[in-house]
């Protein structure tokens, strides 16, 4: 017997997309000139245009104009950004597939900083100076690792001088929240301190991250250790703000024993081999390389910041909400792509299923996507108001249409 054939068409993809939008973002009508499924759908054309909201209503024939969408989007945000935040979440966990919560499953954090140019304001951070700013407003995510697909199921903007382990903690809720459970928790080198590391171990988190290399650990770097395990401890002093008088004064001493795997990266040349060095716990007696071979999928992380800025909307405005907005709009774009291969154009039984990402790429649903909210939006603007008489080149070319 033949097997049932079926096709996904752009316009449903958006239909689903812009109604999810307005139905978790509480999205309203503004007076009667942007209507709740217009203002969504120019959002999404913002993400996979790499736009602005301004430059995306001029692209479309029945778009209202960009000051009543600037207007709308900002009678749309909430008064506080955590208020926001809750609202993508939920959007976030719409786009995950329902057997991902059967089985524990690995979780990877990473840090977005997406850099700004502007006068220091609200939510802005200072980093190390990159792209010709020193100032940035991140972003810490949570993403799932899943045979079927890497799914963002967490999100925290973060502040100045706010804890890593208050930014992990928020997260580890967030995963918690959407019904899911962490096998081990692959993090960046930026997350390897005493006070992240005791919080893990305390609830119980089994984790993986590279090891910074330091005063006390530098025998484990320099090729005289054994390839394998080794016990590590060390102590450290814990540091407050106190936001009063902007000085940070020290705590209590803080005692951390981790599992240090120390393997070996060969290079092209034997004498170009690089020693790879991590802190573990919970993990048992992972072999070395198995650790190695675990933690590159982390770097399906780097793919995502990748997407990100693929699918995310471009904005001047210094007000933190829009920027948190733009940011989970485009994770949802990127979560609904994954949940297309996860549930449509992947084979085989669930656990496992096969993905075949040749058949959409996410630039090919970025231009689809943005071809069918043009078409409801009664078209892309096809003729421009011209100041000048036509040159004769062109003259004759456009009397020849």
């Amino acid at each position: 017997m033949r097997p049932p054939q079926s096709t996904l068409k752009p316009a449903a993809v958006h239909a689903y997309a812009r109604e999810m939008l307005v139905a978790e973002l509480e999205l309203k009508d503004y007076k009667g000139s942007v209507p709740a499924g217009v203002l969504a759908s120019v959002l999404l054309l913002a993400s996979c245009w790499q736009c602005s909201l301004s430059a995306a209503c001029p692209l479309l024939r029945e778009a209202p104009c960009a000051e009543s969408v600037r207007k709308a989007v900002q009678a749309a945000l909430p008064a506080r950004p955590n208020d926001l935040l809750a609202r993508l979440l939920a959007a976030l966990r719409r786009t995950l597939p329902g057997h991902l919560g059967r089985r524990p499953l690995p979780f990877v954090i990473d840090l977005h900083q997406r850099p700004y140019y502007g006068q220091f304001t609200r939510g802005c951070t200072r980093r190390k100076k990159k792209q010709g700013t020193r100032k940035s407003f991140t972003y810490a995510t949570l993403a799932v690792l899943a045979p079927e697909g890497r799914f963002t199921v967490g999100l925290v903007p973060t502040r100045p001088f706010m804890r890593l382990v208050t930014v992990v903690e928020r997260l580890l809720l967030q995963a918690a929240a959407a019904g899911l459970s962490v096998a081990h928790l692959l993090l960046d080198k930026e997350f390897y301190a005493a006070e992240v590391i005791a919080f893990l171990q305390k609830h119980g988190v089994p984790f993986l991250m590279p090891m910074a290399k330091k005063a006390g650990n530098r025998h484990l770097f320099d090729g005289t250790s054994a390839v394998g395990w080794h016990r590590y401890t060390w102590a450290t002093l814990l540091r407050r703000r106190d936001f009063k008088s902007g000085k940070s004064h020290r705590r209590q001493e803080l005692a951390v024993t981790v599992d240090a795997c120390v393997a070996r990266n060969p290079g092209k040349k034997k004498k170009e081999e690089e020693v790879l060095v991590y802190a573990a716990w919970g993990l048992g007696s992972w072999p070395p390389a198995l650790v190695v071979l675990r933690y590159r999928r982390r770097f399906g992380i780097e793919v995502a910041y990748r997407q990100l800025g693929q699918c995310l909307a471009v904005t001047s405005s210094r007000d933190e909400r829009l920027r948190l907005l733009l940011v989970g709009v485009a994770l949802i774009l990127c979560n609904l792509w994954a949940y297309l291969h996860s549930e449509v154009f992947a084979t085989g039984a669930l656990g496992e299923r096969q993905r075949h990402l040749p058949l959409l790429r996410l630039l090919s649903l970025r231009l689809a996507l943005a071809l069918a909210i043009a078409t409801t939006l009664g078209g892309l603007v096809s003729e421009w108001p011209a100041q000048r008489p036509l040159p004769k080149e062109l003259r004759e070319f456009q009397e020849a249409l």
